[in-house]
């Protein structure tokens, strides 16, 4: 993956709340505000912020950027701790390789229907919105 963009590895939507995404980029994190494009389709997206994953915050091994100002937190359930454990080493491989959740915002589209980006899209990184 090239600096200065941003690959899908899941998307969901969230009713009232937005796109939950996974992103996995090699950048020192993505501002709020932040517009990432389909320069093919010129469809485009604000980053709205972080989201963290509790168990790594609990665990203390979450990845942190400075200029994330805004986030929220995820938190998940599990039948037993060896599922936790396991829940964490799957996070944490994650991060190895560039991964976060972010929560986006759809900004334009010239289809509505395509307004949730596509599993593997890579998108370019634009300034600040």
């Amino acid at each position: 993956m090239k600096k200065g963009y941003v690959k899908i590895i899941e998307c969901f939507d969230i009713p009232g709340m937005g796109m939950l995404a996974e992103l996995q980029h090699y950048e020192n994190g993505i501002p709020p505000n932040t517009e990432i494009i389909d320069l093919e389709t010129e469809n485009s997206w604000f980053v709205k912020k972080r989201v963290y994953h509790g168990i790594l915050i609990s665990d203390e091994s979450e990845t942190y950027f400075d200029c994330e100002t805004e986030s929220m937190q995820v938190d998940n359930s599990f039948s037993s701790l060896s599922d936790r454990k396991n829940a964490i080493k799957k996070e944490l491989n994650k991060r190895k390789k560039g991964i976060y959740f972010y929560l986006l915002k759809f900004k334009t589209t010239i289809h509505k229907e395509k307004a949730k980006p596509e599993i593997g899209m890579k998108l370019k990184i634009l300034k600040n919105g």
